[in-house]
């Protein structure tokens, strides 16, 4: 009977312990799993054109990243864009509208973004995206 009562015992002990051990495993994939998903995320980056400035008009984002540019253009009587040329990013948002656009900007450094539309980048409408990292 006792040696019945110690198999008992231990066979509860490596189950209680396996159960923690997949309740632990679970654990670790589902915060691998979130923090995955929240990797993948784009930075949102918003930016509100005017007649005729873009607020804000500089930008700081980190280099590797996905952002999510979003020009804002409800505000404004007239079209506008942004263009970043040397990522090869043009947006163009009609009056009233918002336009997005998701990027990954792999070189760092400062870069000018304008509104190429004839006369807006003369008028004021450009500004500076500081790509750190």
């Amino acid at each position: 009977m006792e040696g019945f009562k110690f198999k008992n015992f231990w066979r509860s002990v490596i189950t209680v312990a396996a159960v923690g051990l997949l309740g632990l495993c679970a654990a670790c994939a589902s915060s691998s799993s979130s923090s995955k998903k929240s990797a993948t995320v784009p930075i949102e980056l918003r930016i509100v054109a005017t007649e005729f400035k873009y607020e804000p008009n500089v930008l700081e984002v980190p280099a590797g990243v996905p952002v999510s540019l979003l020009i804002d253009n409800s505000r404004a009587a007239t079209e506008h864009g942004l263009t970043l040329v040397e990522f090869g990013v043009r947006l163009e948002v009609r009056a009233g509208e918002v336009a997005r656009k998701t990027v990954v900007f792999d070189r760092s450094g400062e870069y000018e973004f304008i509104c190429d539309l004839p006369g807006h980048k003369e008028a004021g409408m450009k500004g500076k995206l500081l790509v750190k990292g």
